[in-house]
C-alpha cells in the first residue's frame, strides 16, 4: 500500500512541477531561472520513479503484467 502511496504523491510532483514551469514561463518572459529549476525537478522525478519502479520489478515487490495478463490459450497446436 505505502508503495502506491509514494508513487501517487511522485506523479502529483511531476504535474506540479510541469504546472509551475509552465507558469514561470509565462509570466517571467525569460527573467529568471525559475522554469530551468522547475523543468528540472520534473526530469528528476521521473527518473527518480522509474529507477523505484525498476528497482521494485527487479526485488519482485511488484509484477508488470501486459495488455493479457493471463496467456491467451492456444486455438492451434504448433508442428
Amino acid at each position: 500500500m505505502w508503495i502506491k502511496v509514494i508513487i501517487v504523491l511522485v506523479f502529483v510532483g511531476i504535474i506540479a512541477s510541469l504546472g509551475s514551469g509552465l507558469y514561470y514561463l509565462v509570466n517571467d518572459k525569460g527573467d529568471s531561472r525559475r522554469t530551468l529549476r522547475a523543468l528540472t525537478l520534473r526530469i528528476g522525478l521521473s527518473i527518480g520513479l522509474f529507477a523505484f519502479l525498476m528497482i521494485l520489478i527487479g526485488l519482485g515487490v511488484i509484477e508488470p503484467h501486459g495488455l493479457y495478463p493471463e496467456r491467451p490459450a492456444e486455438t492451434a497446436p504448433r508442428n
